[in-house]
């Protein structure tokens, strides 16, 4: 599975015990590409490679570092802010508004220091909060286990994001690489997208990294990486992962990933169906990925399947999957244009007093395609179910001018429930949203985006104030977002 670093870029030279540090200025770095309404803003959790170079200095006695030990130094920074405006989001219904007037900040400053060839560390600290509250909550919320959307965890609070130690060519061999700490996780398939699996970003905490160690070895165009965390909610996640990326072939290229996966005492959200479900002692899931890049068009899919242990009396039994493809192009005036088509299935479970748990757990997906119902930041109203979920999303986007630096993209979804309560229908709803984005500057963007989710009979069933106020009104959300890179 792909891992992508953290890609917040360096612009400050800095004095650190007397060693010189540059960055490199980037400002010739074109503006992304148009992409439909995907992970929504201000979500990345990747960051810089190493730039620059450095002087070697004698340090005095007593110094931590040796006589002419050279260091590169990094400074690396993120600050993010929305403007929102939501209502419906708890019972789709007008008569019973949940209007919420708000706003979020976050904040991450770090250094990203290469102490010698083999050795590199990094450190950031970060903040997040809604604007105008300057005070820690009375108490952390604990996740997966919580069904209020947009409730972050963690606010209020200086938290350490990032400290890990990159250890290359360990034990001498140059293509074996150790990481150990609490570092940024994101295995996904596509890039700029989230995980369909794991993803750290996951519940849009004041932390965005997990704590524990992976290592990665290279031969040829694979890469080997077993991994162990010890996630939030204080379970266990162990596993193993390769991908085969060959070279690029003219303007095609293939990536084949694919993993298998433990998890150990595996917390589990409440839902309707099943409001107590408890704790599963053992999680297996196996998962595979493919991506196939034919010059202009893009295609991919993810399938993973689920088995392990939930108690003595139920076992696990669960698989969900996505594929679909997306076409680039540019208009005869050097605009840019996309299109795309996807299909995601989340088996779920309509009987929760048999032997068998047959909903997809997949409590730490970064799928954030849509705002309302998927986005960690701005919705999740996808967590009133487990699993069972299906979808059809129809994307579209195009640039205003030749660089791509004002854009606009747009998403609709369909989603039903494939497991629906007995007597309850299928239909979940549907979603559209709309994102206008303008990169003021190579690393400051701007973006005014909006959606609607108009719920679905199937919805009362499942939405958390319970059947008999929900109703089917629209859902909506309005937001500004500003988001800085340094």
């Amino acid at each position: 599975m792909s891992y992508h670093h953290r890609c917040l870029a360096a612009t400050l030279a800095l004095m650190v015990a007397g060693v010189h540090a540059s960055a490199e200025d980037n400002g010739s770095t074109p503006p992304p590409p148009v992409v439909p309404s995907g992970p929504a803003p201000g979500t990345s959790t990747s960051g810089p490679s190493p730039q620059g170079g450095s002087d070697s200095l004698d340090l005095g006695n007593g110094s931590r570092f040796g006589v002419n030990s050279p260091r590169q130094v990094v400074i690396q920074g993120l600050i993010d802010m929305d403007g929102l405006i939501q209502n419906n989001y708890t019972d789709g219904n007008s008569n019973n508004s949940d209007h919420r007037g708000f706003g979020l900040l976050r904040a991450e400053l770090g250094a990203k220091v290469t102490l010698d060839e083999k050795v590199t560390t990094v450190i950031t600290i970060g903040y997040y909060s809604e604007l105008g509250n300057s005070q820690p909550p009375p108490q952390v919320l604990t996740y997966p286990g919580d069904l209020t959307p947009t409730q972050n965890r963690g606010q209020g609070q200086a938290v350490i994001n990032d400290a890990y130690v990159e250890l290359k060519q360990f034990l001498d061999m140059p293509q074996l690489g150790v990481d150990a700490g609490r570092m940024p996780v994101c295995w996904n398939l596509r890039a700029g997208k989230g995980a369909f699996l794991y993803d750290s970003r996951a519940y849009d905490a004041a932390v965005t990294s997990w704590d524990g160690a992976r290592a990665t070895y290279n031969y040829e165009s694979i890469d080997v990486t077993p991994y162990s965390y010890r996630l939030p909610d204080n379970s266990t996640l162990y596993g193993g992962a390769v991908d085969w990326k060959p070279e690029r072939s003219g303007s095609s290229r293939t990536f084949l990933t694919g993993s298998v996966n433990l998890e150990r005492n595996v917390v589990l959200r409440p839902v309707a169906a099943d409001p107590t479900p408890g704790e599963g002692s053992r999680l297996y899931t196996y998962y595979a990925g493919a991506e196939f890049e034919l010059g202009d068009i893009d295609i991919y899919g993810e399938y993973a399947a689920q088995r392990g242990t939930l108690n003595s009396a139920v076992n696990f039994d669960g698989w969900g999957g996505d594929i679909g493809t997306e076409w680039r192009t540019r208009l005869a005036n050097g605009q840019q244009m996309v299109l795309g088509i996807q299909g995601d299935y989340l088996s779920g479970d309509n009987n929760p007093n048999d032997s068998r748990d047959n909903a997809f757990i997949n409590n730490w997906s970064g799928t954030a395609d849509t705002y309302i119902v998927e986005s960690p930041k701005y919705g999740q109203l996808s967590h009133y179910v487990q699993g069972n979920l299906e979808d059809l999303k129809l994307s579209a986007g195009i640039a205003f001018d030749q660089h791509n630096r004002i854009r606009l993209s747009a998403i609709y979804a369909y989603y039903r429930m494939p497991d629906p309560q007995a007597n309850s229908s299928s239909g979940f709803g549907q979603e559209a949203d709309l994102t206008l984005t303008w990169d003021y500057t190579y690393n400051t963007t701007f973006r005014l985006f909006g959606g609607i989710f108009k719920p679905d009979s199937g919805f009362i069933q499942v939405a958390p104030i319970g059947p008999i106020i929900a109703s089917t009104d629209p859902a909506y959300l309005l937001g500004l977002n500003l988001s800085t890179l340094f």
